[in-house]
């Protein structure tokens, strides 16, 4: 049991020691929101039992004001604008809530800059940015009570959690191609554990099935997304003559325009090519490449708006789903 003489009780500590949630310890100081009489009673009772003085304290006074933005290593964002964009949003929307965000690197798995950041009282909730299976990072939150709203897919229903619906997205952006005589579409991505290359890949799949179109697997490939890796893939995938590569995203679509351009093959005359996510990365390429279009921005602010909610204390969805736009362009001409 937590003891005041040890340290200053917070009201993660209310909320471990009794398993509940942040939110629901700041419903019942404060009088305000949903919650049972009984729970209400337990925290209370507790809290006063153990000389917790947040009883006396206005509500949000023992608030840091500090929210915590988690985004891959440095090294994966040479690839990935996306986490840049996002911060943007989440930095906006933070800024003009009157809280400042921290931001922390981390390899998926290694928590210890999190759990330092919450054993010091340093924030008062996380937006993790990239989901995995078996997420390891979303697990400890979970653990910890601490607000946190994940941008991703989590095969956990606790789990507030925003994202695009990329299944349908990429159901609908292949379903549009079927439906002009691309017959023939190979799929190119990276073999790995984040849920959105499987979401993307499972719409890629429902399009052909919805259309009737029997899946020839042997143009589905899922690799290392490397120079080497990639114009190999790319070079196997012209030798079985598909008419259009659909590239999980714009790191992979910027290898296999990168191998295209090598092998002197035009777009879309001899081959056509599409992503299942656009940004800046295909910007500079000659020709504008068919894609599906999400307002990352948007998403940042949002995640941030729904994570300065549950500090406060308020009722919010646990899944959110934003829109997106299917870009034809003069790759898929």
């Amino acid at each position: 049991m937590v003891n005041k003489k040890d340290k200053k009780i917070t009201v993660y500590d209310v909320a471990n020691e009794l398993g509940v949630s942040v939110s629901t310890v700041s419903r019942a100081v404060s009088g305000k929101g949903r919650i049972g009489k009984e729970t209400r009673n337990r925290i209370l009772q507790y809290m006063q039992e153990n000389n917790c003085d947040l009883l006396n304290k206005k509500k949000g006074k023992d608030k840091t004001n500090n929210i915590a933005i988690i985004i891959p290593e440095v090294r994966d964002l040479m690839d990935m604008s996306f986490f840049h964009t996002c911060m943007y949003g989440v930095n906006e929307m933070a800024l003009t809530s009157g809280y400042d965000m921290f931001v922390i690197t981390t390899s998926g798995k290694d928590i210890t800059h999190i759990k330092r950041l919450i054993e010091c009282n340093k924030v008062d909730g996380f937006i993790l940015t990239r989901t995995y299976k078996d997420d390891v990072v979303a697990s400890y939150l979970k653990s910890q009570n601490i607000p946190f709203v994940a941008i991703g897919t989590i095969y956990d229903d606790d789990i507030v959690q925003i994202n695009y619906d990329n299944e349908s997205a990429c159901r609908d952006l292949t379903s549009i191609l079927l439906s002009r005589n691309i017959k023939r579409i190979a799929y190119l991505g990276t073999q790995d554990k984040q849920i959105v290359n499987d979401e993307r890949l499972n719409g890629y799949i429902q399009a052909h099935k919805n259309a009737g179109i029997e899946i020839d697997y042997n143009i589905i490939f899922r690799g290392k997304n490397s120079p080497v890796v990639m114009n190999n893939k790319v070079y196997e995938l012209l030798k079985k003559k598909v008419d259009c590569i659909l590239c999980q995203g714009d790191a992979v679509c910027n290898r296999v325009l990168d191998a295209l351009r090598e092998f002197e093959v035009k777009i879309p005359e001899q081959i056509k090519v599409a992503s299942c996510y656009n940004s800046e990365l295909l910007d500079n390429y000659p020709v504008s490449i068919t894609s599906l279009k999400f307002d990352v921005v948007e998403i940042g602010r949002e995640s941030c708006r729904i994570l300065i909610n549950m500090i406060h204390g308020k009722e919010v969805p646990k899944r959110t789903l934003l829109d997106y736009e299917v870009v034809m362009k003069d790759s898929t001409k």
